[in-house]
């Protein structure tokens, strides 16, 4: 029983993970179609991320009250009315309201959704895969699927399908599962005992969201031509999918920590190394450490406490700030300083997030010698 379960949820969150992918590749291209500026295409990804945030926030926090199967499958339901409302948007305005509202449907989901999985005894590292193998999954349709209604449709009807699995999902019985708080759980409580690794997180991620924004623009004045780009982008992704599948069997802190630091590398790595072969060496190095940040976090914060819902929402909403603020950082920097200069601040912040994670996983790692001695 809890084994179908266990692919059900993991099929709502490969596809919900198509949806959002390839809907989202070519949304700087629609604005832009539209008449926007870089400044408003910005704008139009801050909307996104901003709802995204706040809907992680509020939501996390309810289904640690209310239960995570309701805002799953309601978070679910709206995720597809929004993405289909992609359909209809023809001006800016109605862009970003469109895309702020798929922000907010997804935030309603998504938190329920991970803390529902790791509740239901699921493999965190192996669930969190399904997220990068929809990310390329959403690439892929990207490639073949040009036209812009082709691919909000696309979105639509995968999210459809996700809804449509999520009804088959019953309340976990077994693995980690708790029962529903009569109270809604303390945010800033949540926040105060997980805080070390959700500060160590948002430097690190901050960092590379404003150079991922750059990052093809950089690939391109080293000479690489799309193909290229796309190989490298593509490498990224696979390589999540195969390192995240084995990370729960190690210590959370440990992986965590090397994340941290093999992220510091990357960056640099970008800055000393300009020719093909070795740049696809160093783009494997992103995968890689992004699984061991995001399954080493994921279960840090999943096991620290019972709100894991709250906990889950929280953790959202660190990733989501980070895309929405990130990208105005690297054009700034980029405008100002090159590059370059955008990949050393972002090892830069690597190095602070590492100042953070190192502690943390020591003294983790001693209280878990502790208990267990």
């Amino acid at each position: 029983m809890i084994n179908n379960s266990l692919f059900l949820i993991s099929g709502v969150y490969f596809l919900l993970n198509v949806a959002i992918q390839s809907s989202t590749i070519f949304i700087p291209l629609l604005g832009a179609q539209l008449g926007a500026s870089n400044f408003q295409v910005g704008l139009i990804g801050a909307a996104y991320g901003g709802a995204y945030l706040l809907a992680s926030l509020y939501s996390g926090q309810q289904s640690d009250r209310q239960g995570k199967l309701r805002f799953v499958r309601v978070g679910l339901l709206l995720s597809t009315v929004a993405f289909a409302g992609q359909l209809l948007a023809q001006h800016l305005l109605s862009l970003a309201l469109v895309r702020a509202g798929v922000g907010l449907s997804l935030g309603v989901t998504t938190a329920a959704l991970v803390a529902y999985a790791f509740e239901s005894g699921a493999d965190m590292g192996r669930f969190s895969s399904y997220s990068s193998l929809g990310w390329i999954g959403g690439a892929i349709a990207a490639a073949f699927l040009n036209d812009f209604d082709d691919l909000f449709a696309a979105s639509t009807i995968c999210c459809t399908l996700a809804f449509i699995l999520s009804l088959f999902l019953s309340p976990p019985r077994e693995g980690k599962a708790i029962a529903k708080r009569e109270s809604t759980p303390q945010l800033s409580a949540v926040i105060k005992q997980g805080f070390p690794v959700y500060l160590a997180i948002f430097l690190r991620h901050l960092g590379a969201a404003s150079v991922w924004i750059i990052l093809p623009l950089y690939f391109t004045s080293l000479g690489l031509d799309r193909f290229w780009i796309g190989l490298l982008w593509g490498t990224n992704y696979v390589v999540q999918v195969i390192v995240m599948r084995s990370l729960e069997r190690f210590h959370p802190q440990r992986v965590f920590a090397f994340g941290q630091a093999l992220s510091i590398v990357v960056f640099l790595g970008y800055v000393l190394i300009h020719y093909r072969w070795p740049l696809l060496l160093v783009q494997a190095m992103p995968g890689v450490a992004w699984a061991c940040l995001y399954v080493g976090a994921l279960l840090l914060v999943l096991r620290a406490g019972e709100d894991r819902g709250t906990a889950s929402g929280i953790f959202q909403a660190t990733l989501n700030l980070c895309n929405a603020v990130g990208p105005f950082l690297g054009g700034m920097i980029a405008q100002g300083w090159g590059y370059r200069g955008v990949m050393l601040f972002a090892a830069a912040l690597g190095v602070g997030g590492m100042i953070v994670a190192v502690p943390q996983s020591r003294t983790q790692s001693e209280t878990s010698k502790s208990l267990s001695g």
